[in-house]
């Protein structure tokens, strides 16, 4: 009765802390007790542990990993698993501890640093640069850029990716942050694991939908001024996936090629830059 009741402690805890797409749960199977994951999202996800397990006469054949990234669409991940160390004596978990799941890999320290981005709006358009890195209305401490133009203007893809998030239902805007919330954007998970968000667009304004993938280039959305905003502008931010930090991110700068496309910069505020490729 002893080792039932844990069991079905175990599986209550799963529950409540798994989500929509992402499961965690355990099976038994004679004196062992495995731990799998389900992700049936299109992106990995990193899953956490927020300390270690405590159990009596459990033994653990391999080092219990507090972090772990479980690949997209995978099936029965195994994240951990115990053995009934001595058979003529009871055992239990005293304690599994809590965990939290992220999209993207958190794992990730090396990325495509030198990668040059398109300027993500069609040829022949010029747009100021409103707000750069490290700006002082709302991109404090934050790698991001706001680029100003007219609602309504073809947003294109700077690099190829894979949809992973598509929020176009919001029609409200203000400049404080109460109206962060309302923001609507697309995601776009890069080959290197790094995520852009093209944020502010118009109320349906998409183009793409989720698990599209897309080609550098390629019209995805229309701007807008939905969210934190103080006027019409296209706010871009590339990011890789974190467990801390603002939003759980780490922004990073982009290298943009501008004009012709030839010269190859970051981008900089209260500048001007076209795009003639």
């Amino acid at each position: 009765m002893k080792k039932f009741l844990i069991l079905i402690f175990i599986s209550q805890f799963c529950l409540i802390f798994s989500q929509k797409n992402v499961k965690m749960y355990n099976e038994r199977k004679g004196d062992s007790i495995t731990f799998y994951v389900d992700n049936q999202e299109i992106y990995p996800v990193s899953l956490v542990f927020n300390g270690q397990p405590e159990t009596e006469n459990l033994k653990k054949p391999e080092l219990f990993m507090t972090t772990q990234v479980i690949p997209a669409k995978t099936s029965k991940k195994r994240v951990t698993y115990f053995l009934v160390n001595d058979k003529k004596k009871g055992w239990a978990i005293k304690k599994m501890p809590g965990y939290l799941m992220y999209i993207g890999d958190i794992t990730i320290k090396n990325y495509d640093s030198t990668y040059q981005y398109d300027l993500p709006f069609a040829k022949g358009k010029a747009f100021l640069m409103y707000q750069g890195y490290n700006g002082t209305f709302s991109h404090q401490n934050e790698n991001s850029l706001d680029f100003v133009m007219p609602e309504g203007t073809e947003i294109l893809a700077s690099r190829e990716g894979l949809v992973i998030e598509v929020v176009q239902s919001n029609n409200k805007s203000c400049p404080t942050r109460s109206c962060a919330p309302f923001g609507n954007y697309v995601s776009i998970l890069h080959p290197d694991g790094t995520i852009a968000q093209y944020y502010h667009l118009q109320q349906n304004g998409a183009k793409v939908k989720i698990d599209d993938a897309v080609s550098k280039g390629q019209p995805i959305a229309l701007s807008g001024n939905t969210g934190w905003s103080n006027g019409p502008h296209l706010h871009f931010v590339t990011f890789l996936p974190s467990a801390t930090g603002d939003k759980n991110r780490i922004t990073i700068k982009t290298l943009f090629r501008t004009g012709d496309g030839k010269k190859v910069e970051f981008l900089e505020e209260k500048k001007s830059y076209s795009r003639a490729y």
